[in-house]
Formats: C-alpha cells, sequence, structure tokens
C-alpha cells in the first residue's frame, strides 16, 4: 500500500514545510510551458511572490489563535488558498509521473491530479498546525544560466544547530512566476514522491498508485 510518511522523514519537514510550496526535482527537465515572454517581470518579482505567499499565510495561520490543530480542515483550506494558485500543479504531476504521464489516459490523468494535489494539502496542512512562529531569512539571489528562471534562496534557524537552507526553484511565462521545485537541505521534495510512486507502480501498476491514493485521501478526508 502507498505510504506518504516518507516525504515526512525530511529532516525538519514538519517545521519546514508549512513554507514549502509544491516542488518539481530541478534535474528534471521544466514544464513545456516554463517559456514565454516575461519582458516584464524580475527575480525580484520571484522573491517577492515567495515573500508575499508565506507571510500571507503565517499570518493566516496565527489568525488561528493557536487552535487550527483543531481544524485540520480549515489548515488545507488557508493552503489551498495562499500555495495552489502559485504552483504549476500539472506540471509538477507530470514531473512525478515522468514516463508514467505520457502512457496514461486523459481520464488516468485527471484523477492523479486530484488526488496529488489532496496528497499535497494535506502534508502541508499537517505542518501548518504545528507551526511555531518561524523567522524566515532570505538569501540573496544567484545568476541563473537559464532565462526566465529564478532561484529564491532562504534561511531557516533552529533552536538548536545550524540553521536549515529551503531553496525555491521558479520559473517565468507570460509575466507570471511559479514554483516547480523547492529543495530543504537539499533535499528536493518530490525526488522523495517520484520515487515512492515509481516503486507503487511498478508492483501494482498506475492505476494502482492512482486508487492507493484516492483510498487514502478518502481515508483521511482530504
Amino acid at each position: 500500500m502507498f505510504n506518504s510518511s516518507r516525504a515526512e522523514s525530511v529532516p525538519g519537514f514538519r517545521t519546514l514545510a508549512v513554507i514549502v510550496m509544491l516542488a518539481v526535482i530541478g534535474a528534471f527537465v521544466p514544464p513545456a510551458h516554463a517559456a514565454g515572454s516575461c519582458e516584464g517581470s524580475s527575480h525580484e518579482d520571484a522573491l517577492r511572490l515567495v515573500r508575499e505567499t508565506t507571510d500571507a499565510l503565517f499570518a493566516a495561520v496565527d489568525a488561528y489563535d493557536g487552535v487550527i490543530a483543531d481544524n485540520p480542515a480549515d489548515a488545507r483550506a488557508l493552503v489551498d488558498r495562499y500555495i495552489t494558485p502559485h504552483v504549476d500543479l500539472e506540471g509538477s504531476s507530470r514531473l512525478v509521473l515522468g514516463k508514467h504521464w505520457k502512457r496514461a489516459t486523459r481520464e488516468q490523468q485527471q484523477r492523479f491530479l486530484t488526488q496529488f494535489h489532496s496528497l499535497m494539502l494535506r502534508t502541508y496542512a499537517t505542518a501548518v498546525t504545528s507551526y511555531t512562529g518561524i523567522k524566515i531569512q532570505y538569501l540573496p539571489m544567484r545568476d541563473e544560466s537559464r532565462e526566465n528562471f529564478a532561484t529564491v534562496r532562504t534561511l531557516i534557524p533552529q533552536t538548536q544547530g545550524e540553521g536549515v537552507e529551503v531553496h525555491y526553484r521558479l520559473h517565468c511565462r507570460n509575466n507570471t512566476w511559479k514554483v516547480f521545485d523547492v529543495s530543504i537541505a537539499g533535499v528536493s521534495m518530490v525526488t522523495t514522491y517520484r520515487t515512492t510512486f515509481s516503486a507503487e507502480v511498478r508492483k501494482s501498476g498506475l492505476e494502482g498508485l492512482i486508487k492507493a491514493l484516492e483510498q487514502k485521501n478518502d481515508e483521511i478526508g482530504a
């Protein structure tokens, strides 16, 4: 049976994931529609997007005055409201499934997209309920080798030891920045999901993976 707990084993995940947007491992080719005119946008706009999105999410969590842990549906709604609009969900789904996406029927693609979205909402909502007043440090941005791409580098201070670096990879199309990769302490989130999903497809086929996701989300009520 598919198990999503592997992603939560990343060091500091429950604390850090509240600020993490859906991600796609940078080693894979970004979505085909990543390119596009962005003459009116810049890397500073990518930085502003990450900063304003996380600030808005934190403010919304704070408004619950510490009781959001008792409202998982509300936590998922907050993540959906503030995070989902800035993520290339279909592009993420394509890259997480790899060759299996191309082999899937359109109906299977839509079902996977829906269930993957629910899985991510649930994962990040769990982290939202354990939000403890994170203060993000934004590091200087670096030049990119590819046009219309940007990396927003942040550091999350820890109560003990060194802080943890969280890097967001974004692409711009039609002057709109979307997150397509995020890494925590050098670990890409979707690398974990891709590995887990590939193992399930080998064992049960793509349909088996989708049904496992549907069952898991139904059980939890995501």
